[in-house]
């Protein structure tokens, strides 16, 4: 709107610059009736010129205005976590939804059914990639970072994988100091380096940081409520939509062409990950929710949610397990279902498995 004001200002200013710079006019003949000595024209063209000037004064302090009120707001947007949209990641908007098996088809873990609250967040559009796992392992490894997996990948396009959910907390912190933002997690208020242990972690910190359980079914529904998987137009499944395991016979809202894994992908050795961004996005933009690796959330696994948060923050009692969600190339439909939890020994690292990161908090 600014942009289209000051131009449109503009375009008014030269048009009448140039009407009223014409120079002298010198009438054919002696002056009519309804025309104008010398003179009065100057004394026009004077006047004109004082008026423009006047109005680009306004102008200018217009755009001033607009210029302060822009900044407010910008302002306003960032202290409420929406701001600019930093790159490779999506917002994820405030909101409640219920979470946990909708359809009743589940495992008893994914029940009770509960309305969760979270704020507003930023995650990443596709799972941590080879080649962004690479960038900030290397810089980590040479600034005080150990990692238990040096972490591998089909190719630079594919997600990373055979990372523990130890690896991906470090990872998360160095990428975080790598781009000078305060890292998430702690332990004995030093960032988390080193060694296998569960550290704190501060939402509030401006660094990167696995999803909560809820955030990232949240995320996975993509805005869509009452839907098996992240897409919002149904409730099926095919190798159209994602990368898994068809079994036709087994499951009747698994309609893929043919049974068995990717035909697309499944070339050897294992695993057969498919590149990110492979398949059409979610409601919120976001790739491989379903399908290719299994994803890490920061939450303790407990085989109920009973008397877990509501407000999108992570469970962080009752087990020593941690939760992933979203199945992988070699789960079947029921897997990739976005309701479908797993869990795993934070040490855990196989080749079904790996991650992607937030920036924000739940309140």
């Amino acid at each position: 709107m600014k942009n289209r004001l000051i131009l449109s200002s503009l375009t008014l200013l030269v048009a009448a610059y140039q009407c009223a710079g014409q120079g002298p006019l010198t009438p054919p003949g002696p002056p009519g009736p309804t025309m104008h000595t010398l003179e009065e024209i100057y004394q026009r063209q004077a006047t004109l010129e004082a008026t423009l000037e006047t109005n680009l004064d306004a102008i200018e302090a217009n755009q001033a205005t607009l210029e302060t009120n822009l900044d407010a707001i910008e302002a306003t947007l960032e202290a409420a976590g929406l701001g600019e949209v930093p790159a490779g990641m999506v917002l994820i908007p405030a909101g409640d939804f219920v979470m946990g098996d909708t359809f009743g088809e589940g495992d008893s873990d994914e029940l009770l059914l509960h309305t969760v609250t979270v704020s507003a967040f930023y995650m990443g559009e596709t799972e941590v990639t080879k080649t962004q796992w690479d960038a900030v392992h290397g810089w980590a490894v040479t600034n005080g970072y150990a990692f238990e997996n040096a972490g591998l990948g089909k190719a630079g396009n594919h997600p990373v994988h055979t990372v523990s959910w130890y690896d991906c907390v470090k990872w998360a912190n160095a990428r975080s100091e790598k781009e000078g933002l305060t890292a998430c997690y702690t332990v004995g208020g030093e960032v988390y380096r080193t060694n296998a242990v569960a550290p704190e972690v501060d939402r509030q910190a401006s660094g990167y940081r696995l999803p909560t359980e809820a955030e990232w079914e949240k995320a996975a529904r993509g805005g869509a409520a009452n839907r098996r998987f992240p897409w919002s137009d149904t409730s099926t499944i095919q190798h159209t939509r994602a990368n898994y395991v068809a079994d036709t016979g087994r499951y009747a809202y698994d309609t893929s062409a043919q049974d068995g894994t990717h035909p697309d992908y499944d070339d050897d050795p294992e695993p057969y990950t498919s590149p990110v961004g492979t398949f059409a996005p979610n409601g919120y933009g976001l790739y491989d929710m379903a399908g290719n690796l299994w994803e890490w959330c920061e939450d303790v696994y407990v085989d109920s949610y009973q008397g877990t948060p509501t407000d999108g923050s992570a469970q962080t009692s009752g087990g020593s397990s941690r939760v992933r969600h979203g199945g992988s190339w070699s789960g079947f439909a029921r897997n990739v279902r976005s309701a479908n939890r797993a869990r795993s020994p934070p040490s855990n690292a196989g080749n079904y498995v790996g991650f992607r990161v937030c920036l924000g908090r739940s309140r």
